[in-house]
């Protein structure tokens, strides 16, 4: 038996000393990004999302992290998701953010490196802007 799931590619942004974030429908704070669309490639994928999210244009600087998460809740998370995140670096702010996306209204924010670690945020994203920082 195959073991199939869902790809998510997030992205490490970081503007000022600060790290861009999205809080989900669950309450909780995550990277931006979303799922692979059929055809494309992880990179061409957290690209597109930051863009559709933030409407910021992104460079891709480097694989750092990736994490099967699980969220029971989900109807297509709940035996896991692999979450592969890259480290970007913004390159131009051009769009807008997103006001409302394929999980409801949007909110983003931007934190402080000392904020993380407060945050109602799952541990894999904490130590994937750990190694970020370490980059």
């Amino acid at each position: 038996m195959t073991y199939k799931i869902p790809i998510s590619v997030k992205g490490v942004v970081f503007e000022e000393n600060s790290v861009w974030l999205r809080k989900n429908q669950r309450g909780e704070w995550e990277l931006p990004g979303g799922k692979i669309e059929e055809g494309e490639q992880p990179m061409e994928t957290v690209k597109r999302e930051i863009f559709e999210e933030l409407g910021f244009e992104v460079e891709v600087a480097k694989l750092i992290h990736a994490w099967i998460y699980t969220v029971q809740s989900s109807p297509d998370e709940f035996e896991g998701v692999l979450v592969i995140t890259y480290l970007c670096r913004l390159q131009k702010k051009s769009g807008s953010f997103e006001i409302e996306g394929e999980s409801g209204i949007a909110e983003f924010a931007k934190f402080k490196i000392d904020e993380i670690e407060k945050l109602n945020m799952p541990d894999f994203y904490k130590k994937a802007i750990e190694l970020a920082i370490e980059c």
